[in-house]
């Protein structure tokens, strides 16, 4: 296991490399100016969380100053069969997904082939003339649906104001009938995405475009324009542009039969039950999203992140230029309606730290990162060149940020320099 792990580390190291410098980019923490003693408080974190049934197993890791300073796994990856978690193993990343559909959309901006700008129905012509269900405002029964004012753009999608349904969740005329029209759809996600797309523009909208933010399915129509503009079935065009570019070779909407075994098993969190074993998700599903079923390791994630912290390239592969990472993480909607990011405003498929102070949460203004349904986590803090992921299989609750923000401030307060 000790060779095991060692050959990890000096492979996700490599991905930290920079032509000028070829040397190795494992290193001990102080090395990146991190503290070894009091980096083991995350160790000491994840522990008390899994002796108090509140986890299973996760991995973490840490690189600073493009140094892998820790790279670890913790617990179980299984708790029936009491499999060891593993640093190579396959987590489901759900909505870290939309940070990578994000930059694939910026790609395409840089290319000339859309603008921010440009309605969706350009390229999707079944969100033309788009209805808006608004209640009767003398409280009588039913609603009325009336015009949207303007078209849906490409910046309302990757900003969450198209208008549709989402989170935080509202007992609406438009929520009744989108939950109607999801129930039309095949059952166990049998269908594709434009499937999905078009059954979505059939029903009205919940908001104008461009007023409100409402999490919800803008990164799954990202996702079909990304197809249309491509001319490529999503994971193709993602795969072509991105994972392979960056090197992320374990990276898939479908994970191959052979990795399958390397899949962590999911669970949720129960009062009376401690952690529940959760249905496992597809390995290999027909519906493929931009806003959440992608599969990936620490690892693969890691390089992602340095080529944002990098300004868009990584070992000579530009995906981005530094000024349009900069668009990136421009303020977009502030003040950010989720209870678990206060403090935060959101960018292009990020949120990012203000300087206020609100979050609660060691560290420097304009940190940036986003999270997924089963609490993996990255945060990527450009002022200390610094990335921090967990990647966990635990169903995550807004209300409780006791893994990810301990997570967030144990590493943090080990910068000593």
């Amino acid at each position: 296991m000790k060779a095991f792990r060692f050959t990890c580390l000096l492979t996700v190291a490599a991905t930290l490399s920079m032509p000028a410098a070829p040397q190795s980019f494992t290193a001990k923490p102080e090395e990146a100016g991190m503290s070894t003693e009091r980096l083991e408080r995350v160790d000491t974190l994840m522990s008390r969380l899994q002796a108090q049934g509140k986890l299973a197993g996760a991995v973490t890791l840490v690189a600073r100053r493009g140094r892998l300073v820790s790279y670890k796994a913790h617990g179980l990856a299984d708790l029936e069969s009491r499999r060891p978690m593993r640093v190579d193993d396959i987590f489901q990343i759900q909505s870290m997904t939309k940070p990578i559909a994000t930059v694939a959309v910026l790609m395409l901006l840089e290319e000339g082939r859309l603008l921010l700008g440009d309605p969706i129905a350009k390229f999707l012509p079944e969100f033309a003339d788009m209805k808006v269900a608004v209640a009767r405002p003398d409280g009588s029964a039913g609603f009325d649906l009336v015009p949207a004012r303007r078209p849906i753009t490409i910046l309302d999608l990757l900003t969450h104001r198209a208008g549709f349904t989402g989170l935080p969740p509202r007992p609406t005329p438009a929520a009744t009938l989108r939950a109607q029209a999801i129930q039309s759809l095949p059952r166990d996600q049998d269908f594709t995405l434009e499937q999905y797309v078009r059954n979505l523009a059939s029903s009205p909208l919940d908001a104008q475009p461009g007023v409100e933010f409402r999490y919800g399915p803008s990164t799954e129509v990202l996702g079909r324009l990304i197809e249309v503009v491509t001319g490529q079935p999503l994971d193709d065009a993602l795969r072509d542009r991105i994972f392979s570019p960056l090197g992320m070779v374990d990276t898939h909407f479908v994970v191959p039969p052979h990795k399958r075994t390397r899949i962590v098993t999911a669970y949720a969190r129960t009062p009376q039950q401690g952690l529940k074993r959760l249905p496992p998700d597809p390995s290999s599903p027909r519906f493929i999203s931009a806003g959440g079923n992608l599969y990936s390791t620490a690892a693969d994630y890691l390089r992602f992140c340095q080529m944002l912290l990098n300004g868009g390239e990584l070992a000579g592969k530009i995906l981005l230029s530094r000024k349009t990472v900069e668009l990136m993480l421009a303020r977009q909607v502030d003040p950010l309606p989720m209870i678990f990011l206060p403090g935060q405003y959101f960018g292009l498929g990020v949120a990012v730290r203000k300087s206020d102070g609100e979050s609660g949460l060691i560290g420097s203004p304009g940190s940036f990162g986003w999270s997924g349904g089963y609490n993996t986590y990255f945060r990527i803090d450009p002022q200390e060149k610094l990335i921090m992921m967990l990647f966990t299989q635990l169903s995550f609750s807004p209300t409780d940020l006791e893994l990810q923000y301990g997570f967030h401030n144990t590493v943090m307060q080990a910068i000593v320099d």
